[in-house]
């Protein structure tokens, strides 16, 4: 199974179970820009670039989420890599609670 961030819909969640830590990506815009808390390195929401799915580090499947591979994220100038991915769920995006404007 595999997830394509530019599928998701704004602020929609994707929760992935890594071997060590569960992930929660909240989807910002296409591009690649997420919230991202899981793991050692994000303990709290911390806005990241999501490069993509990897296998050894150097091949990069982009924007892309894929069981069985590893997570690769930019922050700042550091590159962060998880463990393996073992699986995915989506969760839709909360539904708006915007202020109504008076007629």
């Amino acid at each position: 199974m595999s997830i394509h961030l530019d599928s998701c819909a704004e602020w929609e969640t994707v929760v992935a179970n890594t071997r060590s830590s569960v992930y929660e990506l909240i989807v910002l815009r296409g591009g690649g820009d997420v919230l991202v808390r899981g793991g050692g390195h994000f303990t709290e929401f911390q806005r990241v670039l999501f490069l993509g799915s990897t296998a050894d580090g150097s091949s990069l499947n982009p924007r892309t989420i894929d069981v069985g591979l590893r997570m690769a994220f930019k922050v700042g100038a550091q590159c962060i890599i998880t463990s393996p991915v073992q699986s995915l769920s989506r969760r839709p995006a909360p539904e708006s609670t915007g202020c109504a404007t008076a007629p």
